[in-house]
């Protein structure tokens, strides 16, 4: 299973909002950890989690996934999502149908060396 969130929760921080930078991110963290837990337990010690990580939220993906591998979760993997040559024209500046065909052939790779059985 591969979970790829935040972009948006890094995305410029809005007069008004109740989140500092550092909040923000600790709240990110905490939440990201928590939901990679229920992934955890809907779906068994089998199922490999893969977290990507990318642009400004990477590290704390990174640090995410380094959490639940203390806590003895070996099945939690982060992939680092290279965003250069990606295009971004798809609607409101997302990803394209050939950078989503580019980041496949980048992650296929990453998910063949995980020891999964597949």
């Amino acid at each position: 299973m591969v979970v790829n969130l935040g972009s948006n929760d890094f995305s410029d921080l809005a007069p008004g909002e109740p989140w500092s930078p550092d909040s923000l991110a600790v709240a990110y963290r905490t939440a990201y950890g928590e939901f990679l837990r229920k992934l955890r337990a809907r779906y068994g010690a089998d199922t490999a989690l893969v977290a990507v990580g990318f642009d400004r939220n990477a590290e704390h993906v990174r640090q995410v996934v380094a959490a639940r591998n203390d806590v003895g979760d070996s099945g939690v993997h982060y992939w680092f999502l290279d965003q250069s040559g990606l295009d971004f024209l798809g609607c409101d500046g997302h990803t394209s149908a050939r950078d989503d065909r580019s980041i496949a052939d980048r992650l296929v790779p990453f998910l063949r060396s995980l020891p999964t059985g597949w």
